[in-house]
């Protein structure tokens, strides 16, 4: 695990089911497996298939609570936050208004750890107001979100580039300097 120069903001658009989840989730830039202390915040809109959540706000660090329950399946890239479905049991779920209230969620669960009791592995997505559980079934590592606004490689060199030359100027003024 090695943390980056800043946060990451990663863009979730993901089918369930019927539903989906749509937003984004931002990370402190730590690459490798993420725990709950890494995740800074998220807006997320959940949408059953029948209604979307987003009719009463959507799904924020301002009005739900996060909960990982012993995982190691989450994890980054600079490109990428991903999730083992087919990893140690353990699970990610973001939930309004607070974890256990039975309302309102995305999870994530490899092994039947917190979506669904039993043997079921994936994604599970509830929103209330329509009672509506929506499920898919994954067994392996999946992308849940891609990086928006990761600087291209020309980008940097361009940056790099004139640091060096503002280094260069600075050097040749002091030689002028020390001559003069």
């Amino acid at each position: 695990m090695s943390a980056l120069c800043g946060p990451i903001s990663y863009t979730v658009n993901r089918t369930i089911g019927a539903g989906s989840v749509v937003g984004t989730i931002q990370t402190d830039g730590t690459t490798g497996i993420l725990g709950s202390g890494n995740i800074l915040d998220w807006n997320l809109i959940l949408d059953d298939g029948f209604g979307s959540f987003n009719n009463l706000g959507p799904l924020s660090g301002d009005n739900s609570k996060l909960l990982f329950l012993s995982t190691t399946n989450l994890t980054a890239t600079v490109t990428q936050l991903l999730f083992n479905f087919g990893g140690p049991e353990g699970g990610v779920m973001f939930q309004n208004p607070y974890i256990g209230s039975s309302i309102n969620y995305w999870c994530m669960q490899a092994g039947g750890a917190v979506c669904v009791p039993g043997s079921f592995t994936g994604e599970g997505l509830l929103v209330i107001f329509n009672t509506a559980r929506q499920t898919s079934g994954y067994s392996g590592n999946e992308v849940i979100g891609t990086a928006a606004g990761v600087p291209e490689p020309a980008s940097i060199g361009l940056i790099a580039l004139g640091v060096t030359a503002l280094l260069t100027r600075r050097a040749v003024a002091r030689r002028k300097a020390v001559t003069a």
